[in-house]
């Protein structure tokens, strides 16, 4: 219990240290140019910030043991705002105030709606161009806090400048190589006794160090928002794509530091809860004046590696902060702006090691590009002008990333890829001869502007001899966009000129009304209208799914084939055709068959019922139906004179396990398995032969099978 509470108790202090060294720091790059009120109002508005936001997120948060500082990137970006606009200090704080408010109400709208995820969806490389730019704000920021104007001879002249570079990189040097909580804070400290004796010895070097001024207290300062002062043309007149910006990235770089908290602490965080909590604490500091505020990552870390654990870390930092916050106003008189600086240009350095340095090798060449544009952008023109180029990029990347995908989920023709149809030998060899006449491309995903172009130039080199049906199915698309209508008319045409029929196969709705809209003539085949090789040659057929186009396909492409078969096919020819048997052989095996008629429409069939016969069509045509409910029936089969069915219910001895109708007037050879069971005692050789038949059979659908397979999952 004592060493729990030790750790804890480190820990805590240890936070507190911290968040008062950075709100000290923050503080003086907003406010640094002001007066001394304003800037002990300021760093007090900052510590409340940090005070509210540690025990909010302490408490509230998904995970215990989370951390919370004013956001670094908030304040660095407020600044730059301020700069950027010239900005005056009284009007810096309402800056503040409408930056966080809205931050905060779009922490809350993305919290609301489950949004939090989306973070994972924007481009990294753009999110850390800005991250890195955030250092170098932090970098200049504390530069101007010796040396207002970066831009001038002075700024080399100006001795304080190298010493605040000097030691800002010491400390960052420092934190690189010893590593620990203990840098910043020791370092602080040994800056500001450093400053205090350089400043009494070279009074010529420090006359702008120290903030001359009556030193205020806690109760006396007026750091609260003076709402009344506020006037409706005072809110108009802020730059507000700036501040719009400024919220959305603190929203982002929030977001963006509770991931990387995943991969730190191993285990998932529910970004909706952060959004939800963060939002609630700066709707507090908002109000106060206060700026945006979320976790930490490195302050969390920090507490994780000392041990801290529950809520008693946050409430001694909130201790801590809010002691320095009450007592401090008498110390800060002796605050050397150049030890505040040299935070500053360490906080800027640490930004800009992580995200543009060591970036070189976490991205590739063209990604790590970007990050070097976006952070040149900020550097050369500010934030907002590289917001826009973020945007544009973003869009860009994934424009390209996207198109990139692959939206054919299928290519291939009718040589392998049959339709549920089982037909003759004869017509099996002519489709394996002839099927690269209809080429079946299936299509995935979401296609867009993006996919269109480059979907339209690969479908148009498929537009080759000896192609003279293409179908494409859209049943795997998840959406689609005007630039995909535009897509297909386009190809329409190539197919026309080109005399291909085009077929489409499970269009969605929208995109077939945009087709409609763009005149592109359709044909849907149903039960009142079928459709003709000549009525589409100048129109798209419309099919419900690919099997049932690649049927129509294969119909038409056999009813090309020159053939003296009638469609009409006897026992005899069937068995001569497959066993190759002798005339007297066939008269001995026929004998015991028996012919059976069925009408359209009638189930001869019934799954469910005991099998007691198999059939071989000799005429007409049959669906083998799976019977899912009372009225439901799905296709598995077609079956077309030649074929035989019911063969396994025959030899199994169990059920049907499926129904059997007749499309259009069927005439079928019915072999019951008593005439079986009476070949197999009299004739034992016409049994083997039949029994090689049915095993013929059978082998020539397994390997039509695998042949789909392999070419599906190719």
């Amino acid at each position: 219990m004592f060493t729990s509470a030790m750790r804890n108790l480190s820990s805590g202090v240890m936070l507190g240290l911290i968040g008062t060294v950075l709100s000290l720091s923050f503080a003086s790059l907003l406010f640094g140019g002001g007066n001394y009120s304003q800037f002990q109002a300021g760093i007090t508005t900052l510590l409340m910030t940090a005070v509210i936001a540690t025990l909010a997120i302490g408490f509230f948060s998904s995970r215990d043991g989370m951390a919370a500082i004013p956001l670094p990137s908030a304040v660095a970006m407020t600044a730059a705002l301020v700069a950027e606009q010239t900005i005056a200090q009284q009007d810096i704080r309402l800056v503040m105030i409408c930056g966080t408010l809205l931050a905060a109400l779009v922490m809350i709208l993305l919290g609301q709606a489950r949004l939090g995820r989306v973070i994972r969806y924007l481009p990294l490389p753009v999110l850390a161009g800005f991250l890195a730019g955030v250092g170098w704000l932090f970098f200049s920021g504390g530069v101007r806090l010796v040396q207002p104007e970066l831009l001038s001879l002075d700024l080399v002249l100006n001795p304080s400048v190298w010493l605040v570079l000097f030691f800002g990189g010491l400390l960052f040097f420092a934190q690189k190589k010893l590593g620990g909580s203990m840098v910043l804070p020791t370092g602080f400290l040994i800056l500001i006794f450093l400053f205090n004796l350089l400043g009494a010895g070279f009074p010529e070097w420090s006359g702008g160090w120290f903030f001359d001024g009556r030193t205020l207290s806690f109760w006396s300062m007026n750091w609260l928002p003076r709402y009344d002062r506020i006037g409706v043309s005072d809110a108009i007149n802020l730059p507000w794509g700036g501040i719009l910006t400024l919220a959305l990235i603190s929203v982002f770089s929030m977001l963006l530091q509770a991931t990387s908290l995943e991969l730190t602490v191993g285990d998932s965080i529910d970004l909706d809860r952060e959004l939800k909590v963060a939002s609630g604490a700066n709707l507090l500091t908002g109000l106060m004046g206060g700026s945006v505020a979320s976790l930490s990552l490195s302050q969390t870390t920090l507490n994780q590696q000392m041990g801290g654990q529950g809520k008693a870390p946050a409430i001694i930092a909130a201790l801590i902060l809010l002691l320095f916050c009450l007592a401090g106003s008498s110390v800060w008189a002796y605050l050397p702006l150049p030890a505040v600086a040299v935070v500053l240009v360490y906080q800027g350095l640490i930004f800009m090691d992580q995200w543009l340095y060591q970036s070189r090798s976490r991205f590739g060449m063209m990604d790590y590009q970007i990050i070097a544009l976006i952070f040149t952008v900020i550097i050369l023109s500010g934030f907002l002008p590289a917001v826009l180029l973020g945007t544009l990029i973003t869009i860009l990347m994934f424009v390209r990333q996207y198109s990139r995908l692959r939206v054919i989920h299928h290519n291939t023709d009718a040589t392998t890829l049959r339709s549920r149809v089982e037909r003759p030998l004869r017509h099996k060899k002519a489709l394996e001869k002839y099927g690269n006449r209809v080429r079946v491309v299936r299509l995935k995903g979401f296609l867009f502007f993006g996919t269109a172009y480059t979907l339209l130039e690969e479908l148009k080199t498929m537009l080759q001899p000896p192609c003279v049906f293409m179908i494409l199915d859209f049943s795997r698309v998840s959406g689609t966009d005007s630039s995909t209508a535009n897509a297909l008319l386009r190809l329409h045409r190539a197919c026309v000129q080109r005399n291909i029929i085009l077929i489409l196969t499970a269009v969605p709705y929208e995109l077939k009304q945009l087709l409609e809209s763009s005149d592109l003539k359709m044909l849907e085949d149903g039960e009142e209208a079928k459709l003709t090789t000549r009525g589409l040659m100048d129109t798209a057929g419309l099919f419900v799914n690919w099997d049932r186009a690649l049927e129509w396909c294969e119909n038409e492409l056999l009813s090309r084939l020159p053939t003296n078969e009638s469609g009409e096919y006897t026992l005899e020819s069937v068995l001569k055709e497959r066993l190759d048997l002798l005339p007297y052989e066939v008269v001995h095996l026929v004998r015991y068959f028996e012919p059976v008629d069925a009408k359209a429409g009638e189930t001869f069939i019934k799954q469910g019922d005991k099998a007691d016969a198999l059939y071989l069509i000799t005429k007409g045509k049959v669906d083998i139906e799976l019977e899912t409910g009372e009225e439901n029936r799905q296709r598995l089969k077609t079956m077309m004179p030649g074929t035989i069915i019911g063969e396994m219910g025959v030899y199994t001895g169990g059920i049907r396990t499926a129904s059997a109708t007749a499309v259009v007037d069927t005439q079928l050879m019915r072999l019951t398995a008593k005439s079986l069971q009476d070949m197999e005692s009299h004739n034992q050789l016409m049994a083997v032969r039949l029994h090689r038949f049915v095993v013929m059979l059978l082998t020539q659908r397994l390997s039509d099978s695998n042949k789909v397979l392999e070419e599906l999952f190719d």
